[in-house]
């Protein structure tokens, strides 16, 4: 049976008028009194006035939203009455209309959605409101910063003491046991209390550590006992610790345990990091097989970020690997599914979202610049620093072992021994897991015996530094741009189906020197378009647009 022909539209059946649907929206459950007291708005409101900041951004976590009208309206409250007693004190003087006229207006701003990691001071989304600092709440990573200054609020959570000091009790009934007491930063405020109640219970080796700004410690910003007696401790972590920490703390239990008190619970149990730290290992056969990397960006705030991508590509280009930089924001699935030719993704972030919870099912593995070091150097040069981003620390050890690679390099070729050829000395590469040889391991090695230089134009000028170039070689195809093999480019003309906005109806050939030939019609002229930051875009005419 066929279908009429249509000869009008069809009459909507729903109502045309646009009717928002109901917005369950969560609010504060904390009185005004409990706000001033978790969110330190006194302390905030006295550092704000002491430096005269006049815009303000607040950067809560996701969990902390429902509270950030709150305490905006409370920071407003507190610098009004602190403007209003400075006039007060100032007495007449300070009541002249040309002084009033000169103060700005303090603005505060929430930050609902930050870049990349809520433990991460977001300075790129404070810049879109031309901040003059950022007030960070909730768990932070406390990695030093590049632009603005921050003040951190951890807001302290509420701790049942009395259940975790009988747990403690229970699970090392030795007083003389030597343990480390550590928490997230919401319950840090607790150490003190719990150390003074379990030393009252007789307990005579116990160490309570304490929050510093030093991710480089042995225990990330937090003091401990020194290095040759911290791996005679037991380390007790107030609260689940992130995969990151799980790894650096089990490093320094390897000979004692790692326990976890679980403030929802309150129950101590013993970590399982024997497993992660097997299964974390066993990525280092993914990233010796590897020819393809993407060194993908998760902060844009940390110090010596970019120093610490120069030394990754420098390390990749050494192995002859293919590198990508690539910054996607937060990271998802979905997102690095994208660029399916990347075999492996080496994560630069803070300490810690440098490790990647494998539970978030990751198209490609994800490592660190210290397991990509160990897999492809064999972790020289590179000491003990584990899986934490101490980027400083990573830079120079990593400078120093290039120093010492290219002592020797000269040293061997100043003996007048011949230099025999790359691909005859080559170490074969094996996949750990299958036992197959990879052939592709290295793709930058062809580079040293077969450069291929771009065709001249007919007028003898050369043609642009990014054009492809293509070359048939035992009967398998290789992309150039600008006299470098580029395995992506490879990938998306050999394998992918999809190529682009236009890709369905435009045909495209490519003649033998690797020049596009149009078959069909050209496509719309490409026009500048918007840019800027989201409060104000700049259009092509100049003119500014809200």
């Amino acid at each position: 049976m066929t279908q009429p022909e249509l000869t009008a539209a069809p009459v909507l059946s729903t109502n045309p008028e646009y009717e928002p649907a109901a917005v369950q929206v969560e609010t504060s459950t904390f009185s005004p009194s409990e706000i001033r007291t978790i969110y330190e708005t006194d302390r905030t409101v006295d550092w704000i006035l002491s430096n005269n900041y006049s815009r303000i951004t607040l950067q809560f976590p996701d969990d902390l939203l429902r509270d950030s009208t709150e305490v905006e309206k409370t920071l407003q409250d507190g610098l009004k009455k602190g403007r209003k007693a400075d006039s007060v004190e100032d007495g007449i003087d300070g009541l002249k209309v040309e002084d009033n006229d000169t103060k700005e207006e303090k603005k505060i701003y929430i930050l609902a959605d930050t870049s990349y990691g809520s433990c991460c001071v977001d300075e790129v989304s404070a810049e879109h409101a031309e901040a003059d600092c950022i007030v960070h709440y909730g768990r932070a990573c406390l990695s030093p910063t590049n632009r603005l200054p921050v003040l951190h609020i951890f807001t302290t959570l509420p701790l049942d003491l009395q259940a975790l000091i009988s747990s403690f009790i229970s699970t090392f009934p030795d007083k003389s046991t030597p343990v480390v007491l550590t928490s997230s930063l919401p319950y840090s405020s607790h150490i003190p209390t719990i150390y003074e109640t379990l030393t009252s219970e007789g307990y005579t080796s116990i160490f309570a550590s304490s929050v510093i700004h030093n991710p480089s410690s042995p225990i990330p910003n937090r003091t401990c006992p020194s290095t040759d007696l911290i791996s005679t401790y037991h380390i007790l972590h107030i609260d689940q610790p992130l995969t990151s920490l799980i790894l650096t703390l089990s490093t320094l239990t390897s000979s004692t345990s790692l326990q976890i008190f679980d403030p929802k619970t309150n129950i101590i149990s013993s970590s399982a990091s024997n497993r992660l730290l097997l299964r974390r290992y066993a990525l280092l056969s993914h990233i010796r097989a590897a020819g393809i990397f993407g060194i993908l960006i998760n902060t844009l705030s940390s110090n010596n970020y970019l120093s610490t991508i120069k030394s990754l590509q420098t390390l990749l280009a050494k192995h002859y690997k293919k590198s990508y930089l690539v910054t996607v924001g937060k990271l998802n699935a979905a997102k690095l599914a994208n660029f399916a030719e990347v075999e492996v993704w080496i994560v630069i972030g803070c300490w810690e979202s440098a490790v990647v919870d494998e539970r978030r099912e990751m198209w490609r593995v994800v490592v660190t610049p210290w397991e990509a070091t160990v897999a492809l150097d064999g972790g020289e040069g590179v000491g003990v620093d584990g899986w934490r981003g101490d980027w400083e620390a990573f830079k120079t050890k990593i400078e120093d072992y290039q120093a010492l690679q290219a002592e020797k390099e000269d040293g061997e070729s100043g003996d007048g021994g011949e230099g025999g050829s790359d691909d005859e000395s080559e170490e074969p590469v094996f996949d750990f897991r299958t036992g197959r040889y990879i052939s592709t391991a290295k793709p930058m090695k062809v580079v040293r015996t077969s450069l291929i230089e771009a065709p001249s134009g007919s007028n003898g000028d050369s043609s642009s530094s990014t054009a492809l170039t293509t070359t048939q070689k035992d009967k398998s195809l290789s992309v150039m741009i600008n006299n470098q093999i580029s395995p992506a480019a490879e990938y998306l003309q050999q394998k992918r189906g999809w190529k682009g906005l236009g890709s369905d109806f435009a045909e495209v050939e490519y003649d033998q020197d690797g020049n596009e030939v149009w078959r069909g019609d050209e496509g719309a002229v490409v026009e500048e378009g918007r840019k800027g930051v989201a409060r104000g875009y700049h259009v092509h005419e100049g003119e500014t647009r809200t």
